[in-house]
């Protein structure tokens, strides 16, 4: 069976974090089986270990923290925000890089779980939930050849999952396809995904309208120039609003027969997760306090922003 080798893009949380290089191996698109891919959309929440039929097939990531003055990187698992196999395309904090394959796994009926990794070394700051915790449990059936996405989101004391199947159903080629995601779960109001082109002249479109929180929409197609790729430029606004919801718009560059995912990720507000005090921060980058041993990891800082990755 063919393989292909991705290297993955390294997660930096902070300014000084240092990028190391790991090395995936995947395999290319299944004879037999179904695809899958994980989506860590949970603001807040460690890393994350995904498994199928107690198998795990997440990869070791690197990840930049501030922890009572340790190395600035821990070896992890999958960190928000981001997916398995795709290494996200960050808002303007996060650069990244994308990619297209899935994890290949069983068809039929399958378990899944996804719990909180264990960092090494050890984090000595608090947590919003222990290492080894469970985030997600749940039995689905996978279609012969089928596609599907697992999306987690909601907060560290609050975790919903969301299963979709991933359907790619072209029927113009000359169109890019784009769908929307979501993932905010403290936002005043349901959210409008604007984006501006120019083929010719400038062109605003709302792409979609009125999404609220916890929705993935299906695919549709958007207008891409007869050659090449075009830029687009994504924007957040409550519904019904001219009020942007995060700080950057998002450029993505969008080729034709081509699906891509758009995520609004981060939160609306400030949250405090249940009985551990920690505030998980949407406004204000934590600073480090005087005494060193109360440092905490910059995962704690969520502004809203999008993100996105090619889903095919």
């Amino acid at each position: 069976m063919k393989k292909i080798f991705y290297t993955s893009v390294c997660l930096l949380a902070i300014a000084l974090g240092s990028c190391k290089k790991n090395i995936i191996v995947q395999t290319s698109t299944p004879a037999t089986g179904a695809q899958l891919k994980f989506v860590q959309g949970v603001p807040g929440l460690p890393a994350v270990d995904e498994y199928v039929n107690n198998v795990k097939i997440s990869p070791v990531q690197n990840l930049g923290v501030t922890d009572n003055s340790r190395a600035t990187s821990v070896v992890t698992g999958i960190a928000y925000p981001s997916a398995f196999n795709t290494a996200v395309q960050y808002t303007a904090m996060f650069p990244g890089g994308s990619s297209t394959n899935y994890a290949a796994v069983p068809s039929g009926s399958v378990s899944i779980k996804v719990t909180a990794s264990t960092p090494l070394p050890a984090l000595v700051s608090a947590q919003t939930l222990t290492p080894g915790a469970s985030v997600s449990n749940l039995t689905q059936t996978l279609n012969e050849r089928g596609t599907y996405t697992l999306f987690t989101m909601g907060y560290p004391n609050s975790i919903v999952s969301k299963f979709v199947e991933d359907k790619f159903t072209a029927t113009d080629t000359t169109k890019a396809y784009i769908r929307f995601a979501n993932l905010i779960p403290n936002n005043a109001a349901a959210l409008d995904l604007k984006g501006t082109y120019t083929i010719g002249t400038a062109t605003t479109v709302t792409a979609f309208s009125a999404v609220p929180y916890g929705t993935v929409t299906d695919f549709i197609p958007v207008p891409v120039a007869s050659l090449g790729l075009t830029g687009y430029v994504f924007t957040l606004y409550n519904t019904g609003t001219t009020t942007a919801v995060g700080a950057a718009a998002k450029s993505i560059s969008l080729g034709a027969n081509r699906y891509y995912t758009i995520v609004a990720n981060g939160l609306g507000a400030d949250y405090v997760v249940g009985t551990t005090g920690i505030t998980l921060k949407a406004t204000a980058r934590p600073t480090a306090p005087s005494n060193p041993s109360s440092l905490l990891p910059e995962i704690y800082f969520n502004p809203p922003g999008i993100s996105y990755y090619t889903s095919k």
